[in-house]
């Protein structure tokens, strides 16, 4: 993504589909030269809200978009708002753009409206004045910023284990922004080497992954004492479960091997010394005695000052840092100068020689790409009008179950007729049911049909969804209103959601949706 530029050489939107096509994450800041400013804000290429100028959502797209000339500024580092105010994708923004060019023509004017202010305030303070208007208005620039809310501290005050700054890929990234399903599996794919953090206003986790692995998993849930503290399986539930109801916020950063090794056996292994007071241990002599022995493992210090921790790799430094300076230090003085309190407890662990094998993450977020739970629900609803007929056992098995209730009424007409005996040839009449069910096309039960459809964009998107079902649920219950609605699907743009896994969702609706027909 280009960081700065003027739009006349690169207009806005080309900036826009770069951003998508690239999936970056940052904060673009748009400036047309007269004092207006609009702030875009990305996460993975997607475009979730946008402020400036009074306006917010896709009003200040629609309105930035027709901004011929000005400069810009993408900021990768920028922290992202809690709004969500953009409910359109870059395409359908772009189209209302170049639909509606009347809407910016009332832009330019209060421009000339604004100089007859310039020139009384000129009256007082001189032509000096205006020379220095136009640097104060680009002030504005990082006023979106104020959408920002609060970062939140668990109540506890605690945290699994002390973890070092490191390189911040993503800080403070909202829960309820996140596909966590599809977040992990990119962090395997990319063989991510580092930690990722939750924090809640309740509780706090960590996931530690080496080369794309999930290592361990730790979660304090915040009771009154250390014992809320769970790890493995289990942790990762509890993670998982707040990041899907989109309580706190995520932080991704990356770490290299040797300190995710410390952090990981500072978490599994069992203590080789404990219970050390300051006062009476030499801590050079200790650390110099574990360099000789080769030790791979870490070496904690707690205090009333905070928490020291040390990481070593066969004996060397492999990084120190404290609870109050997150900085990873090559020397671990810092660290020590905990040990000038003589109440301080040291704790050293050595790595174990066990391979622990990594978290099976798919055990816990798989049942969230493909959740049964929607089918249960047709099949129970379909029994309650067919009980009495024999295709019963077959239906729940049928992927089309929500047309199969209004199937027994059209299949009792035939035999109605058939009892009349009025037909001579009984063997023509097991033709008759074929042909009921090409009128029955038009009378499908629609809502059961638009609920199935919208059952599959759960299952296939999880809690990204939304955006389908809600195409799908206003869309004419009708098949040209359906198709149509289906055709709109791979153009939405979605949270860690490809185009292409839009597209197959689309072409599986459209299958389902012909088997009903």
């Amino acid at each position: 993504m280009q960081t700065h530029g003027t739009l006349a050489e690169t207009p806005l939107k080309s900036l826009l589909e770069s951003a998508q096509g690239e999936r970056s994450t940052g904060t673009l800041t748009v400036r047309n030269g007269n004092g207006q400013s609009t702030a875009l804000y990305f996460l993975f290429g997607h475009l979730f809200h946008a402020q400036g100028d009074g306006k917010s959502g896709d009003d200040a797209v629609v309105s930035a978009l027709h901004w011929s000339k000005g400069e810009f500024d993408f900021d990768a580092k920028a922290k992202l708002p809690a709004d969500e105010t953009v409910k359109a994708g870059i395409p359908e923004l772009v189209t209302a753009a170049g639909t509606a060019p009347a809407a910016v023509e009332p832009k330019p004017e209060p421009q000339p409206e604004a100089q007859p202010e310039r020139q009384a305030e000129q009256q007082e303070p001189r032509s000096d004045r205006k020379e220095h208007a136009e640097p104060e208005r680009k002030v504005e620039a990082p006023q979106p910023r104020r959408g920002v809310k609060h970062r939140p501290q668990p109540k506890h005050g605690r945290e699994p284990i002390p973890v070092p700054a490191g390189q911040i890929l993503y800080d403070s990234l909202k829960t309820s922004f996140v596909d966590f399903p599809r977040l992990l599996t990119t962090l395997e794919r990319e063989g991510y080497t580092g930690y990722v953090r939750l924090l809640t206003d309740d509780a706090s986790g960590l996931i530690l992954f080496r080369e794309g692995s999930a290592l361990e998993c730790l979660y304090d849930g915040g009771g009154e004492t250390g014992s809320s503290l769970v790890l493995g399986t289990q942790a990762l539930q509890h993670f998982n479960d707040d990041v899907t109801a989109g309580h706190g916020v995520l932080d991704v950063v990356g770490l290299s091997p040797e300190l995710i090794d410390g952090l990981y056996e500072l978490t599994v292994s069992r203590p080789m010394y404990t219970e050390l007071y300051a006062g009476w241990v030499d801590m050079r002599a200790l650390l110099q005695f574990l360099s000789d022995r080769k030790l791979s493992g870490s070496v904690m210090i707690r205090s009333g000052g905070g928490t020291g921790v040390i990481i070593l790799a066969k004996g060397e430094l492999a990084g120190a840092y404290t609870s109050e300076s997150r900085e990873i230090a090559d020397k671990p003085d810092q660290a020590l100068a905990l040990c000038d309190d003589p109440n301080a407890m040291i704790e050293v662990k050595s790595a174990d020689t066990t391979k622990h094998p990594p978290l099976d993450v798919e055990e816990i977020v798989g049942g969230q790409r493909n959740r049964p739970a929607p089918a249960p629900a047709y099949a129970q609803t379909a029994p309650m009008p067919t009980a009495p007929p024999a295709p019963d056992p077959i239906a729940p098995t049928n992927p089309t179950i929500p047309v199969m209730p209004a199937e027994p009424p059209t299949a009792q007409i035939p035999t109605q007729n058939y009892s009349s005996y009025q037909q001579p040839t009984p063997p023509q009449m097991p033709v008759a049911p074929t042909t009921p069910p090409r009128s029955a096309g038009p009378q499908l039960d629609w809502p059961s049909v638009v609920a199935e459809l919208q059952a599959m964009a759960e299952d296939a998107l999880g809690n990204r969804a939304r955006k389908v079902k809600d195409i799908l649920g206003a869309a004419d219950q009708s098949l040209p209103g359906i198709e149509g609605a289906i055709d709109q699907i791979p153009s939405i743009s979605l949270l860690f959601v490809d185009s292409s896994r839009l597209e197959q969702l689309a072409q599986e609706m459209r299958a389902r949706l012909k088997s009903h027909l």
